[in-house]
């Protein structure tokens, strides 16, 4: 406890003391779609399977430029509770960044606009809106789709989301280690434990510190949904514990005047688990403002830090293969 009281005290601090980010990173507004973004639209398309006796589709992105005959990693990218697979897509940068690195990006649509991330009875009661479907069966079921009609590498396969989507991220993270190789998300905690068969993974959070809906640190607003026990210090710390990490403290990573990243390098099966901490930044942290525009959640971060740039960077580092074979 005094540990990670100590650990927000000095994130806190240097969120004081560092300078206001120059400028702002993203785009100007007001620009007309170029030929390049239209032709991106055009590299979409929408698939259906029936799992559980249920419709479930999902977006997906296929670069026109990838080589079919060369295998190409596949990022999964998960859209928040009461959003959708669109909407995901618009929010997050996923989609030029495959442009650029060339990979495969899939969209996945939860049923209601949900995922069953692994609420508890208490959490559920507490007025949050759960689901009881079998996602984490839906998402591999629709991996094995993708890889049946597409030349995946199935030693980098990953997984990302925001909020509702970074809890699924996380399940998917610890129950199907086998089939990921990293992942990273967005303002959400871990609500699932890892069954026997886990194989530490390689994880980053990304999270606001002005988050007033997943709140940052626990607060005696956010103790009674998600328990005393949650926060993203709390989920940093969860993760090292389940991968067996080195060290007394997170390291500091790297420290800009609007973020730093800090966490654990020596973990089994040498993955790392990290957490971004973005000074000025609410729920939302992408580039981008959320479609939906819902209270408190619509505005991007405001210095236009590529969050989605970081996570891709962090997990494209990692290989199943190379962490099986450890």
């Amino acid at each position: 406890m005094i540990r990670r009281t100590l650990m927000l005290l000095l994130i806190i601090s240097s969120s004081l003391s560092g300078c206001i980010a120059e400028g702002l990173r993203g785009s100007e507004p007001g620009i007309a779609p170029s030929d390049e973004v239209l032709d991106l639209e055009s590299q979409f398309s929408e698939h259906c399977i029936e799992h559980d006796e249920l419709e479930r589709c999902w977006l997906l992105l296929v670069p026109t430029s990838l080589n079919e005959s060369v295998p190409s990693p596949l990022v999964v990218d998960i859209h928040g509770g009461q959003d959708d697979m669109h909407q995901q897509r618009w929010t997050s940068d996923f989609a030029n960044i495959s442009m650029e690195q060339g990979f495969i990006v899939a969209y996945p649509q939860g049923h209601n606009d949900l995922w069953n991330m692994g609420w508890d009875p208490i959490t559920c009661s507490a007025g949050i809106l759960c689901t009881e479907e079998d996602d984490v069966g839906f998402i591999l079921q629709m991996v094995n789709a993708i890889a049946q009609n597409h030349s995946i590498d199935t030693s980098r396969i990953y997984s990302t989301g925001w909020s509702n989507g970074c809890g699924m991220t996380q399940r998917l993270a610890v129950e199907a280690s086998d089939v990921f190789a990293a992942a990273g998300c967005m303002s959400m905690y871990r609500f699932v434990e890892a069954p026997s068969d886990y194989l530490a993974i390689p994880f980053m959070e990304v999270h606001g510190l002005l988050d007033e809906i997943i709140q940052y640190a626990t607060t005696v607003h956010s103790a009674p949904i998600f328990g005393p026990e949650k926060g993203a210090i709390q989920n940093l710390e969860s993760w090292a514990e389940l991968n067996g990490c080195q060290g007394s403290a997170p390291e500091v990573i790297e420290r800009q005047s609007d973020y730093d990243i800090r966490g654990y390098t020596n973990c089994e099966h040498e993955t790392q688990v990290m957490l971004v901490t973005l000074l000025f930044a609410a729920h939302n942290p992408y580039e981008h403002d959320d479609p939906v525009a819902q209270p408190g959640r619509g505005g991007a971060n405001p210095t236009g830090i590529p969050t989605s740039t970081i996570v891709w960077e962090f997990m494209s580092q990692f290989s199943r293969s190379e962490r099986l074979d450890e």
